[in-house]
């Protein structure tokens, strides 16, 4: 194969990787890692064309073009890692804080709509620290809390409240209960 054919075949192997990388990026389910081995073996093939034999001047410089375009590339996906992971973990921090700081304001969440509201403000904004792109209607969210709290109260169980924790990846609401004494 000619040097030509190896520039041209290697533009190509670039654009289906900068494709691969904006779908993670943007979060597509079918790609849920980063393309790394794949950009591993196109750096390690842009090495060996590179250091190939001698080429014309036009040909020399697609591939100095390539060269570049694959490092401008390179650096700004793995800039874009960097920030997703700081943010991530920000992010998990921020939650972890908010939970911990909200935990006695949600000691008693009213039944009146202050209290739902409040409570569905802490619950979005969690999600939204987690990286979920979710949005809940807050009518569906007051009958959620509210059918909930009755099915505690009729199986004998008092709801002191709600709270806004997050497992893991998951945010959540979870009833405060106490047991009434028989």
């Amino acid at each position: 194969m000619s040097s030509p054919d190896h520039v041209s075949q290697l533009e190509h192997w670039l654009e289906d990787l900068t494709r691969k990388w904006e779908r993670f990026f943007a979060r597509d389910p079918k790609i849920p890692v980063p393309p790394d081995r794949e950009r591993s073996a196109l750096e390690r093939r842009l090495r060996e064309v590179s250091r190939g034999d001698p080429r014309t001047t036009a040909e020399s410089f697609r591939m100095e073009q390539l060269l570049q375009r694959f490092m401008t590339y390179n650096q700004l996906w793995q800039r874009q890692l960097r920030d997703r992971e700081e943010a991530r973990a920000t992010a998990g921090e921020a939650a972890r804080a908010a939970a911990s700081a909200n935990a006695p304001a949600a000691a008693s969440v009213p039944v009146e709509e202050g209290g739902y509201q409040a409570l569905h403000r802490r619950y979005l904004e969690a999600l939204q620290a987690s990286g979920s792109r979710a949005s809940v209607n807050f009518d569906r969210f007051r009958e959620t809390l509210e059918k909930q709290r009755t099915l505690f109260e009729e199986r004998g169980v008092r709801v002191e409240g709600f709270d806004v924790v997050q497992e893991g990846t998951q945010v959540k609401v979870k009833a405060r209960v106490r047991r009434e004494r028989e």
